[in-house]
């Protein structure tokens, strides 16, 4: 079953056209174009700034506003923000080196470069025209639409006043988020209402629909439901009665039915059929069962979060410890256990996740699914395999491969192990790394 979303919210005119000449300049960049690297030593502990959750607000203009563990140039990125972000900051720069702007401390940590890429001034017109931010206690942090065709995308064209121009195109089906809406002139002189992405750029609303998310999600695991369960991920198959030695079809199992099982099963003609709590039976090859653990790996102990993935079943468990307190399917690449060197795989392994993401911004739209853009990834936890864990709004297919590679979940379920998972991101932020020194959640993708 899927639902449709989809409404483009609106944003002022005015703010849009002055805003888009300087959303993404400097994107992730100093003042001084100098690009933040991610592994510069430091010979001192960086400077701690006491920060108060209610002093003024520092706001950030373009699509990734580099937070730096230090107020220098070049300094290791520690997260970012996302333009019409605002988050705390201190009352004054801490220093200028490298940005004419100011460093400005920010909460809970950090430095950002005011100038191009971040303001002191909260009446800015981009942080007008960004105003809707990402929703963190929702299914999506955005409204998402879906392509109906191939079709432009567009920017703002500094050369001709309300218009815009083409800067590349969209996949039919592609998937984005929408923050606003804007009527502009197209390259062909129509005036066109525009749905507005969150890098600043534009597609047609008539080439939009509403996008389909899919109802599924998975179950909490506690004393009143504990493993085993299983999952229906077949269309058209059925509950059974056993009477002595003879299997009886019975009522239809809907698409992504959770059933609770008993643990025990009854064997039939060669076939297994588990039992279910309510008494009737499932037949094992037309379900997915996820039992319990006997065996753990050796880091799961006292409360260490980590999340086991099988890639030959397509299910995904969240552990503290030895204790299993959440249970899903999940989409692994479509090559299964190929090469994910060479083929749409997904690496096994034991690893940690290393980043935090409302939406991984700056990722490649066309590593993420076959045949269709994916923009504004939700919920996207980075491991060190370099392939991520995240929501999938634009397929129902959870509990099979799909994909070029990463771990897919509903966003239902994707929401709940993004908030789940460490690091905790500080309020404001879009992404974050993992502190030094801060307890790591791992992930455990086997076969």
């Amino acid at each position: 079953m899927v639902r449709r979303y989809w409404a483009a919210a609106r944003a002022p005119a005015s703010a849009l056209t002055a805003a888009f000449a300087v959303f993404c300049a400097g994107c992730g960049k100093a003042n001084d174009g100098s690009a933040p690297a991610l592994n510069k030593p430091a010979d001192t502990e960086p400077p701690k700034i006491d920060v108060p959750a209610d002093g003024p607000k520092l706001g950030a203009l373009a699509e990734l506003t580099p937070i730096l563990e230090r107020p220098v140039p070049g300094a290791k990125q520690i997260g970012y923000l996302h333009a019409g972000a605002k988050v705390p900051r201190a009352a004054e720069a801490y220093s200028k080196e490298g940005c004419a702007g100011g460093w400005y401390p920010i909460r809970p940590r950090g430095f950002v470069c005011a100038g191009e890429i971040a303001t002191t001034d909260l009446n800015h017109p981009t942080l007008a025209a960004m105003a809707l931010q990402p929703k963190l206690d929702q299914i999506l942090p955005y409204t998402y639409a879906r392509t109906t065709a191939e079709t432009s995308i567009y920017e703002r064209d500094p050369a001709r006043e309300n218009a815009v121009r083409e800067a590349g195109k969209l996949r039919a089906k592609s998937s984005v988020a929408v923050v606003g809406s804007w009527q502009a002139t197209d390259p062909e002189g129509k005036s066109q209402r525009l749905g507005m992405l969150t890098n600043g750029r534009f597609v047609a609303a008539t080439d939009l629909s509403a996008g389909e998310q899919t109802d599924f999600k998975g179950v909490e695991l506690n004393d009143k439901l504990e493993l085993p369960v299983a999952f229906v991920v077949k269309r058209g198959v059925r509950y059974w009665k056993i009477d002595k030695a003879e299997a009886e079809k019975a009522d239809k199992l809907d698409y992504h039915l959770t059933v609770p099982l008993t643990g025990r099963y009854r064997e039939i003609d060669g076939l297994r059929y588990w039992a279910a709590v309510d008494g009737r039976f499932v037949r094992h090859r037309d379900v997915t069962v996820l039992r319990k653990r006997n065996v753990f790996p050796e880091f799961a102990t006292a409360d260490q979060k980590w999340v086991d993935v099988s890639v030959v079943t397509g299910t995904l468990v969240l552990y503290e410890g030895r204790q299993p307190v959440y249970a899903t399917l999940c989409s692994v690449g479509r090559d299964r256990l190929g090469d994910p060197k060479t083929s749409a795989s997904t690496a096994l392994g034991v690893f940690d996740v290393v980043s935090k993401h409302v939406t991984a911004v700056g990722h490649d739209p066309k590593r993420i699914a076959d045949y269709i853009d994916v923009y504004d990834l939700p919920w996207a936890l980075e491991l060190t395999s370099g392939q991520y864990l995240h929501g999938a709004a634009w397929h129902d297919r959870f509990g099979i491969e799909y994909g070029l590679g990463g771990v897919q979940l509903a966003p239902a379920d994707a929401v709940r192990v993004w908030h789940w998972a460490e690091p905790a991101l500080p309020d404001g932020w879009h992404g974050t790394t993992l502190p030094a020194g801060a307890r790591k959640t791992v992930v455990y993708v086997r076969k």
